[in-house]
């Protein structure tokens, strides 16, 4: 596709345009926080059970 056949100009952005963006950057914002959320979880996990199962050999 031509930019030669694309006239219309984006100085301006209306409603609808505005509502995607906000809604596309919510939902990219929202998985990348779930996906370090996960990892600080499994990291999480890990040491609690390191930490439990030491109290547990050594106590």
């Amino acid at each position: 596709m031509s930019n030669s056949k694309h006239h219309h100009h984006h100085h301006r952005k209306d409603g609808a345009t505005r509502f995607k963006e906000r809604s596309l950057n919510a939902i990219a914002f929202r998985r990348s926080f779930e996906k370090w959320l996960k990892r600080a979880l499994v990291i999480l996990t890990i040491i609690m059970l390191i930490v439990t199962f030491l109290v547990y050999t050594i106590g």
